[in-house]
């Protein structure tokens, strides 16, 4: 059952990340048609730069965000022990561990390859749980690692914001020159063609970006049942997480989305869905479905 459950989510994963590729490319050719090859280029070349940056950069960017800071063996020996034991029983590097101070309990991995990844758990979650429910949830942020999930989703994540970045600043740009005092004929053509780059991105806005984004919320969704699943093959059984999870439903430890959507995807638990337009654009599965699949796949 858990490795059917690890093969299913592969292979829904690919799915969502051939589709994202395809709305990528779809919005490059539009831009290229409808306004010129110049903005198509331009596109691509900015969004390449952008995405270098981000990428090689993540790990400092999101661990100054949340001001983790990193931790010595010497300062947490039984962490250090259980992330040991783990990544040998998988077969993988040891990654940096850093602890934020953050009063919710919440974990996270990143970095582009396991070799250069690291590992946050929130002063919250070390406050509240045992040593085998941390286990539980270093083995889902390892599987994370394992899986390469950090990479894919920081990936995504950085796409997504430049498409969404891209299309609102078009938008400005061309309102501004709408709005402006040009005149005479060559003023009126600017103006027209401003109007029309402007009816663009706006489509971009309405249609591309909230269908990128369901891609990625569903994308980051598989990721985490994966995680899940990968957490149980490396501690050799499920109650250490499904105790974790356990404790995170609790409403006063419910944390708040934040603005930056790839850092909500990092992390172990996103904020509660309440409704199904929440669960569409939810880049975590409600906690009583991960639970369910953990007992399900501890009774096989």
């Amino acid at each position: 059952m858990l490795y059917q459950q690890i093969a299913r989510n592969k292979r829904n994963t690919w799915i969502v990340l051939i589709l994202f590729a395809l709305l990528v490319v779809a919005v490059t050719v539009f831009l290229w048609r409808t306004v010129s090859a110049y903005l198509g280029g331009a596109f691509l070349l900015f969004g390449l730069l952008y995405f270098l940056y981000h990428y090689y950069q993540c790990t400092r960017q999101l661990m100054q965000v949340t001001n983790a800071h990193r931790l010595t063996k010497e300062e947490a020996p039984a962490l250090f022990e259980i992330v040991e034991e783990l990544c040998l029983a998988g077969g993988l590097p040891m990654p940096k561990l850093y602890l934020d101070p953050d009063p919710l309990p919440n974990a996270y991995a990143t970095g582009r390859d396991p070799e250069h990844a690291s590992l946050a758990l929130t002063q919250g979650l070390v406050d509240i749980m045992n040593r085998q429910e941390i286990a539980g949830v270093v083995g889902h942020e390892l599987s994370h690692i394992r899986n390469h999930d950090s990479q894919v989703t920081v990936i995504v994540g950085i796409i997504l914001q430049f498409i969404v970045g891209f299309a609102i600043s078009g938008t400005l740009f061309c309102w501004g020159i709408v709005i402006s005092d040009l005149r005479g004929v060559i003023g009126l053509v600017i103006r027209l063609f401003a109007l029309v780059g402007g009816l663009i991105f706006l489509g971009l806005l309405v249609v591309a970006i909230p269908l990128g984004k369901i891609m990625y919320f569903a994308l980051s969704r598989q990721r985490e049942y994966l995680a899940d699943a990968g957490s149980v093959e490396l501690t050799r059984e499920p109650s250490g997480l499904i105790s974790a999870l356990e404790k995170l439903k609790d409403p006063q430890l419910q944390m708040e989305p934040a603005k930056n959507m790839a850092l909500n995807g990092l992390y172990l638990n996103g904020p509660k869905p309440h409704y199904l337009w929440d669960r569409l654009f939810s880049d975590h599965p409600a906690l009583d479905k991960r639970i369910a699949r953990l007992k399900n796949s501890a009774a096989s």
